[in-house]
């Protein structure tokens, strides 16, 4: 069986700045590139998706959207025109499943109204029928959450997920309209990071706090949309199932290589940050190939 140190040497290596992991509620390894590394608000990039997830599954519970599928037009008129327009639902949204075409973040930033240009985008395919991956689908349910909690979502992420996993250093960014960046607009710490897969894993309990409903941790969580061979996609969270493995592995996922990884089967949560340019997925591999034997060996 490969050894934590021989996980330590190799990623000493690679540019990964923070590795945390945690079996059964406790920290089994820790590794910071430098002494700055522990206290330092990374870019998460598209880890932020998987927290806006979970914000939609609070504003859900509490009664501020009806459910999944609601349409999305309930909260853009401007967007009632088309009929394929009306089909998308907030489902959709979550599974980048929309059918709304895609021109990247690169068109989107600078225009002048995020929101605007994501709804103007053509219907490239039936809604439920593809998956394309947009931080547009992002961008509009961080609106929808505003709309329907009368909270920016950054706001309504404070009082209803961070203050009660007690997350206080961090930033998320917003648009020219005063909506939170929902694909990549966060910065926050490892440890923080960590609290939010421990959410997770533990069913969306905190201490003595039901945060998420379980019911939502499974349905965010279960494979929706199939991308390739071991890969899949659900609520802003990705799924991927290795050879021999038990169970399965949701990811939250980040440009150059920043990882939030469930492991429910062996109570394993394991946050990684990197600035990785050339192949942000070798973490994952690490994680294969030096953290799930060591968690397969530590099961009773």
């Amino acid at each position: 069986m490969k050894s934590l140190t021989e996980f330590e040497k190799v990623i000493k290596k690679d540019k990964i700045d923070s590795v945390i992991v945690q079996r059964n509620d406790a920290v089994v390894f820790e590794y910071y590139r430098n002494n700055k590394m522990k206290e330092k608000q990374h870019k998460i990039y598209s880890v932020t998706k998987s927290i806006l997830s979970a914000l939609i599954g609070i504003a859900i519970d509490k009664g501020y959207i009806e459910n999944v599928n609601t349409p999305i037009s309930n909260f853009f008129q401007e967007f009632n025109e088309d009929k394929e327009n009306q089909k998308i639902t907030i489902k959709h949204l979550l599974t980048m499943t929309s059918g709304l075409q895609w021109p990247g973040n690169s068109s989107m930033i600078p225009s002048k109204n995020w929101v605007n240009f994501v709804l103007q985008q053509d219907i490239d395919h039936p809604p439920g029928k593809e998956m394309v991956y947009s931080c547009g689908s992002s961008q509009l349910l961080s609106a929808i959450l505003q709309k329907t909690t009368g909270l920016n979502t950054e706001a309504f992420a404070k009082k209803h997920l961070f203050t009660p996993l007690g997350i206080t250093d961090y930033k998320w960014n917003s648009d020219a309209q005063g909506i939170a960046i929902g694909g990549f607009g966060l910065t926050m710490k490892p440890v923080d990071m960590l609290k939010i897969g421990t959410l997770y894993v533990n069913k969306g309990r905190w201490k003595s706090k039901q945060i998420l409903t379980p019911d939502w941790i499974e349905e965010s969580t279960n494979p929706k949309v199939k991308v390739d061979d071991g890969t899949s996609y659900a609520y802003h969270w990705w799924n991927k199932q290795f050879d021999n493995q038990i169970g399965r592995i949701a990811l939250a996922v980040g440009y150059e290589g920043q990882y939030i990884i469930l492991a429910p089967d062996y109570q394993l949560v394991v946050v990684m940050t990197s600035s990785i340019k050339d192949d942000s997925s070798r973490p994952l591999y690490y994680f294969k190939d030096y953290l799930l034997p060591y968690a397969d060996s530590q099961l009773p």
